[in-house]
């Protein structure tokens, strides 16, 4: 069955619209024989809670119909999603046949995360659903707008840039406690923007901390996939490609005998195969501070196709912050690498995947105990 087009909102509206419109989301899912209403008048729970709606879902075989208590929410952030799943999961634990939906005009990746991290579904009017039913054995997943159609102007500050991306980057692969100043003292940005920074990301339930005390916790897995969804490899970087006239797996070596002026160190599948080992390195990607000064002294040749060389000029100075070193040769952080070979070209996803997999493995591995700590993850 093919859906029609979401709607566009440009209001949020009334509850009962928007969860009607929702409700026309999930009828187009679902085969025309399976039958989906409202329940007429939901009534209050025994801890005194009243849903906003109660969606009967049926098959034709189905024994009995299976219920959708829905919460609905005028506006939704990832903190709030946290709020109304522990809600519908204290009216659930008294109705176990019962499954939780929360709706709102729209969901946000990492809200729609949250959620599902909680057990709680989720559908929007723009056609986001993710949404897990036992019985009668249903499990919807599809995205709808990955943007505010709202056009609600935001409330955070603007997580894109270079000064966001050295504070996430640094959040990363620093274990906390530590305090906003620190932080910002340590990535050189200023207090006030950290600060909002820090709230943006609390909002999003990415790092925790105590009431106007220090952070203590950091979703480290869930902040990188955020960082990476505004910073790429090849275009958050200068880069050039180029082709080497000897092996690239001789690289590293070649650099450390060079005795270069500029500061540099790898990224990429080299360094990535050094960690976890995915297939033989098919290019080899440099950072520099003098992109130029590495290309001519290697003799490497500009191509514009079938590169087996990247250089990057840094996006900023966070990119070799904490860079290690094995047999003379620097490498970048292991958070670095995570997120240049996830954004990366090629197979480097896939190798920055078995990167992540790594990393949740032990954290003392890769992340520092202090700002000025840098970690060998090869332990030599």
């Amino acid at each position: 069955m093919t859906p029609t087009s979401p709607p566009v909102i440009t209001e949020t509206g009334s509850p009962e619209g928007v969860i009607e419109l929702s409700l026309e989301r999930l009828r187009e899912q679902l085969p025309s024989s399976w039958s989906v209403a409202l329940e007429p008048e939901p009534t209050p729970s025994e801890i005194g809670w009243r849903p906003d709606a109660v969606i009967i879902l049926s098959t034709p075989t189905s024994q009995k119909p299976t219920r959708l208590v829905v919460e609905c929410k005028s506006d939704i952030t990832p903190r709030v999603a946290a709020d109304a799943a522990s809600q519908l999961d204290a009216y659930l634990s008294r109705v176990p046949d019962a499954v939780g939906v929360v709706v709102a005009p729209w969901g946000s990746r990492r809200t729609r995360e949250v959620l599902k991290d909680s057990g709680i579904g989720f559908i929007d009017p723009t056609g986001n659903i993710d949404l897990i039913v036992e019985e009668p054995g249903l499990v919807i997943r599809v995205p709808g707008a990955e943007k505010n159609p709202t056009g609600r102007p935001p409330t955070t500050p603007n997580l894109r840039g270079p000064k966001a991306w050295a504070l996430m980057k640094t959040l990363i692969e620093v274990k906390p406690p530590y305090g906003v100043r620190e932080l910002a003292a340590a990535v050189g940005t200023d207090p006030g923007y950290t600060s909002r920074v820090i709230r943006a990301l609390e909002d999003e339930m990415l790092l925790f901390r105590t009431k106007r005390g220090p952070i203590n916790e950091v979703n480290w897995t869930a902040l990188l996939t955020r960082l990476t969804s505004t910073y790429t490899l090849l275009d958050s970087n200068g880069t050039s490609t180029w082709i080497s006239r000897t092996s690239i797996r001789g690289l590293p070596a070649k650099l450390v005998g060079l005795h270069l002026q500029t500061r540099w160190a790898i990224t990429g599948s080299i360094a990535a195969n050094l960690i976890a080992a995915v297939a033989a390195p098919a290019k080899a990607v440099i950072y520099a501070d003098d992109p130029s000064e590495i290309a001519e002294t290697l003799n490497l040749l500009p191509t514009d196709s079938g590169a087996d060389v990247v250089l990057a000029q840094p996006y900023g100075a966070a990119a070799m912050a904490r860079s290690w070193r094995t047999e003379g040769a620097s490498y970048v952080s292991v958070a670095q690498l995570a997120a240049d070979c996830l954004s990366g070209m090629g197979r480097m996803p896939a190798e920055g995947e078995a990167l992540v997999k790594w990393m949740t493995t032990d954290e003392n591995r890769w992340r520092a105990s202090s700002f000025d700590e840098v970690v060998s993850p090869v332990g030599r």
